[in-house]
């Protein structure tokens, strides 16, 4: 049987952990990743900084953690996983959704804005870690494109990479800079619905234009 003592000490244990995780996004949304340091998130929780090192090993764990539990793109694999043996439509539905799903969620979680801004701003052996790891399981989704791709003079992964790239351009300029791009801003739900539709006939060229090549 589990005593109250110990209970109460999980409990306490458990929100140490939470406060220590919260406290990395305080920062970020207020100072930016080079807000980061041990001293900092110490005073922003107001306890000992070797708690860092106690629960989570030392700050990169404490950061792998954060990163871990606001990174959506774990969950998003895994909800868009389909089969090798899936048609062309299940194919390109799925991309499109994932794509316009990626915006909608960066769009939203300003915590990710700054996980994507700190990766793309700083070498650093954790999040090039992670990116990497994102690699891998978006290059096995890609692996289900390049029948449909091959010898069709159409680079899909390269307009995945301009649709992802410009996704995170024009969200981190509305979000920071309040500006548009091309006109466009983001924060304004015209444009928001605009995107999204745009995701969707950028994708759709890309398969009909590969289609017609093979054709000819």
């Amino acid at each position: 049987m589990v005593t109250k003592k110990k209970t109460v000490k999980v409990r306490d244990s458990d929100v140490t952990q939470r406060d220590l995780l919260d406290a990395v996004g305080r920062i970020l949304s207020e100072q930016g990743f080079r807000g980061l340091k041990t001293n900092e998130i110490a005073r922003h929780v107001g306890k000992d900084k070797n708690l860092i090192r106690y629960y989570f090993e030392n700050l990169e764990g404490l950061e792998k953690a954060y990163i871990a539990e606001k990174d959506y793109w774990p969950p998003f694999f895994e909800r868009f996983k389909i089969g090798g043996d899936s048609t062309l439509d299940e194919v390109k539905n799925m991309f499109t959704e994932l794509m316009q799903e990626n915006f909608r969620f960066f769009l939203a979680n300003p915590e990710m804005q700054q996980i994507i801004l700190w990766q793309i701003s700083e070498a650093n052996p954790l999040l090039t870690h992670i990116s990497e790891q994102r690699e891998i399981e978006g290059a096995k989704l890609l692996g289900l494109t390049d029948p449909y791709f091959k010898d069709s003079g159409v680079d899909f992964r390269m307009i995945l990479a301009l649709l992802l790239g410009g996704i995170y351009y024009v969200v981190l300029h509305a979000r920071y800079n309040k500006s548009t791009v091309s006109g466009i801003d983001v924060n304004r739900p015209k444009d928001r619905d605009s995107l999204i539709k745009t995701i969707e006939q950028v994708l759709e060229w890309a398969w009909q234009a590969a289609e017609n090549k093979k054709t000819k």
